[in-house]
């Protein structure tokens, strides 16, 4: 697959959100995982792509899922662990999101912000159905170990004969003065149990992903159905 021209960092749509990475088989709901690291001042300077099968939606996932299609009551609500591993009730109220409908399952991080959307950390342990946080997160900074988030991006939803996908997209600067190693990367959203929380559904570790001072890693999570 020939790789994109990635735009300026302030121009998220560095991957083409139309192009349709096939990593699923027929009948299959997954997500793809993409990344490239690319020089900040020179775009079209790619260093690295790969597109892969992600590997893990966890357990929230699904319990998220289940309160939202069943249109939780705060009277029986469906039971879930945040990022910061605390149990939580999630629920819904008169058929609307309780309070906000921005809230849940909300990924659209705003700059700077690492508590929702596409994160990225250093632990390497392989992923579990239990996961509820990445190993250890990378923080929002131009420090020692630090990575600049941008804001979180969509591309709209698109398809072709068999498989339908959306594109959540983030870049990651490296302003540190020094090598970054991203091992893995995390997909955290807000949810309501009466105030906003976070919480993870998908982790993925990735081999190792070395962001040189003054390079930039873009992440893309792609869902997608395969019929």
């Amino acid at each position: 697959m020939p790789i994109a021209k990635i735009g300026e960092i302030h121009d998220l749509k560095t991957i083409d959100p139309e192009t349709i990475p096939h990593v699923l088989l027929e009948g299959e709901m997954g997500a793809a995982i993409e990344w490239s690291v690319w020089e900040t001042d020179h775009p079209e300077r790619v260093k690295e792509h790969v597109i892969k099968r992600s590997e893990s939606y966890v357990q929230q996932f699904l319990q998220m899922m289940c309160a939202t299609m069943r249109q939780t009551p705060s009277s029986d609500p469906v039971a879930t662990i945040d990022t910061g591993n605390v149990s939580r009730n999630l629920y819904l109220v008169g058929g609307l999101f309780a309070s906000n409908v921005g809230y849940q399952w909300d990924v659209l991080a705003g700059a700077g912000i690492v508590t929702f959307g596409i994160v990225v950390g250093t632990g390497a342990v392989a992923p579990t159905i239990s996961d509820y946080a990445l190993g250890t997160l990378i923080a929002h900074g131009a420090g020692a170990g630090q990575l600049q988030y941008s804001a979180v991006t969509f591309g709209a939803p698109a398809s072709n004969a068999t498989t339908s996908q959306l594109t959540i997209t983030r870049n990651h600067a490296n302003a540190s003065g020094g090598n970054i190693t991203v091992n893995e990367v995390g997909l955290y959203c807000r949810a309501w149990d009466g105030t906003p929380r976070y919480i993870m559904i998908i982790r993925d570790v990735t081999g190792g992903i070395v962001v040189p001072n003054g390079q930039t890693l873009t992440v893309n999570y792609r869902p997608q159905a395969v019929v």
